[in-house]
């Protein structure tokens, strides 16, 4: 009866050391590989949300930056392999902005206050947006 009861208190133990870890990646190292990207280190984050919708879900990544950490930001925009610089956003995508690269079609380009990221619709759906004017950045993924 001992071993019994001793089982069950170390399984207890397990469980709730498994329900105390979090599991998801950081939400700067999700962005930074998505939109490949450099999220400077020297940075406030204002929000950082994981919102748990049965099977689907969302995070929110909002940081201010200083001016040091916006220009490390826009340069690694520039930077990345998504970056169009023949681009200005000032309404909707259009199939034609997208870059395709290993089967993931998304873009970075100019934008009146800054620069915009998103991929092509589907399941996973991810957004940026960098206000160079209030040096805010944003960032949000969605899984419908």
């Amino acid at each position: 009866m001992k071993k019994v009861n001793t089982n069950i208190f170390l399984i207890g133990i397990v469980i709730s050391l498994f329900v105390q870890c979090n599991y998801r990646t950081p939400s700067n190292t999700r962005f930074s590989k998505v939109c490949d990207i450099e999220i400077p280190k020297n940075i406030e984050v204002i929000k950082d949300e994981y919102q748990d919708m049965w099977q689907d879900y969302a995070i929110e990544y909002e940081i201010k930056l200083t001016i040091e950490s916006q220009e490390k930001l826009i340069e690694s925009i520039r930077k990345s392999k998504f970056y169009n610089p023949n681009i200005f956003i000032n309404g909707p995508y259009t199939d034609d902005m997208f870059i395709e690269i290993d089967n993931f079609r998304a873009v970075w380009a100019k934008t009146e206050s800054g620069y915009k990221f998103r991929n092509e619709w589907g399941r996973d759906l991810y957004s940026a947006s960098v206000d160079t004017v209030l040096r805010i950045a944003k960032f949000r993924e969605s899984h419908d």
